[in-house]
């Protein structure tokens, strides 16, 4: 019996007030009622694939992707989508990636209007019209799209998906505006603190954690976010747009984003129609505080030989505390929450010694007994993998070559294919694991010259904060610290443990 498949997505094209749901169930109407007349019956509920995720690319929409591994399973005969643009309205790598899936695979596109066999040519020619004609509609809508934000922006409208913490989103005529709600206390308490009590950001985020006053999105408070809305001035009444683009990359096969912060003189900075919370000269002042907060002192300079080495348990960096009552402590910034206790400076120095020592002593032993020396085979390895890959990569093209001029048939191809894809996964992950292996006996020698060396200088008490930073660079790539406890009481003895990474 033929197997087909639904695809439902909604587009741009559809209408802008209709809800995913709305679009999605008229467009399962027409395909269920197509199906039964045309093709002898409905699809069951297991063979259906809904698109709930917006997305441009093929990478974004999970729904798509499950269902172009699944055509290759020769039971499907066809895929029921209302149009072949909501197969994708992408770039021309994504049609491609959809053309071939459906060509090799010999499995029908049906549409209520025609269906498409994308083995024959002419079905296939008029398939990728279709298909591009939806990419430059896509690039014209979002072109349409971009300049109505920008004008609405301009007005005072605030077009951000989520409103800020301590107001509310709400509709104002075909726009939408911000009212406050029973947040804006906290976001003013937060303003007194900064302001008024010269409070940090860390000490305010633990002082709302023991007030118990919640964050919209997580369980506790973070220094990050309450930095963020010290900086915000949506709560004088401004609306700020494009300070942060997003910025599209290819990068290692992959299309990356990221949202950089933009020039100043290309932001969009307006009064909004919403109600400030805070006065303008608060927050002129909470910036002015911010840039008199230098991280490092010009007359002091490195007093932590383990910045940018020490890192808690929980993934931050540990914190040098100088105290003029008691022993300067490291201690996590996070500690309230990731139950990391702190310690003094000295006991972890001296914990560190001890440990870099046993390290030193290992990494001797080992190089007088030649135990290192299996190391080096890891280039004769990686030189094989590689190889097999790339004979792969050259077995892939002409398996597509054998296909086109029907050597293999699809049933063949589709075999063969899903085989080169798993021992292609094989391979990367070998390789991955050994290059993470792949240390010379040279490189041991110089770790161990390099940890006699940070030895030295830590137990120097003459020697600077700096000069013993560089060399424990040099002898370490990261040191991790844990002390969990569930008892907190002050004085409270437990004991902490560090681990050492050379590589």
């Amino acid at each position: 019996m033929a197997k087909y498949l639904m695809y439902l997505r909604k587009s741009r094209a559809d209408g802008e007030h209709e809800s995913i749901e709305d679009v999605l169930a008229k467009h399962y109407k027409i395909l269920q009622d197509h199906a039964a007349s045309k093709l002898g019956g409905a699809v069951p509920e297991e063979l259906i694939y809904r698109e709930v995720v917006s997305g441009e690319t093929i990478q974004d929409r999970p729904e798509i992707k499950k269902l172009l591994d699944l055509i290759q399973n020769k039971d499907i005969t066809g895929v029921l989508v209302v149009e072949p643009q909501r197969l994708s309205r992408g770039d021309l790598s994504d049609c491609g990636t959809v053309i071939r899936a459906f060509r090799y695979t010999d499995t029908l596109i049906v549409t209520p209007t025609k269906t498409y066999d994308l083995s024959d040519k002419f079905d296939r020619k008029f398939f990728e019209m279709e298909l591009m004609r939806g990419n430059d509609y896509l690039e014209y809508v979002k072109e349409i799209m971009m300049r109505g934000r920008i004008a609405s922006v301009n007005e005072g409208n605030y077009i951000g998906s989520v409103a800020p913490y301590g107001y509310d989103k709400v509709k104002d005529g075909k726009s939408y505006t911000l009212v406050p709600n029973s947040e804006a206390d906290t976001v003013r308490l937060i303003f007194d603190l900064w302001i008024k009590d010269q409070l940090g950001t860390t000490t305010i985020a633990n002082r709302l954690n023991e007030l118990h006053i919640k964050p919209r999105k997580s369980e506790l408070w973070s220094n990050a976010s309450i930095r963020d809305m010290l900086k915000n001035p949506v709560y004088i009444g401004k609306i700020r747009w494009n300070w942060r683009k997003t910025v599209k990359k290819y990068e290692d096969g992959e299309i990356t984003t990221s949202r950089p912060k933009a020039k100043k003189e290309d932001w969009i900075f307006v009064d909004g129609k919403h109600e400030a919370l805070i006065p303008e000269e608060v927050f002129n002042a909470s910036l002015a505080r911010f840039g008199s907060m230098p991280k490092v002192k010009a007359s002091s300079g490195l007093v932590n030989p383990f910045a940018g080495i020490l890192y808690c348990a929980c993934g931050r960096p540990m914190i040098y505390q100088p105290h003029t009552k008691c022993e300067t402590r490291l201690h996590c910034a996070y500690q309230v929450r990731c139950g990391n206790r702190s310690a003094t400076y000295k006991e972890v120095e001296e914990e560190i010694i001890k440990a870099l020592r046993k390290l030193a002593a290992d990494l001797s032993e080992l190089l007088r007994g030649g135990k290192l020396n299996e190391s080096t085979q890891y280039k004769a390895v990686l030189s094989n993998l590689r190889k097999e890959l790339n004979a792969l990569e050259t077995q892939q093209e002409k398996l597509y070559e054998f296909l086109e001029q029907g050597i293999y048939t699809s049933e063949v191809f589709v075999k063969r294919n899903a085989a080169l894809a798993q021992r292609r996964n094989e391979l990367t992950e070998a390789i991955a694991t050994a290059e993470s292996q792949e240390h010379s006996e040279k490189d041991y020698k110089q770790k161990y010259i390099a940890l006699q060396e940070a030895i030295g200088i830590l137990e120097d008490k003459a020697a600077s904060a700096e000069e013993k930073n560089r060399l424990l660079r040099i002898a370490v790539n990261k040191i991790t610290y844990r002390r969990q406890s569930d008892i907190r009481t002050k004085w409270h003895p437990v004991p902490f443990f560090i681990e050492i990474s050379l590589f």
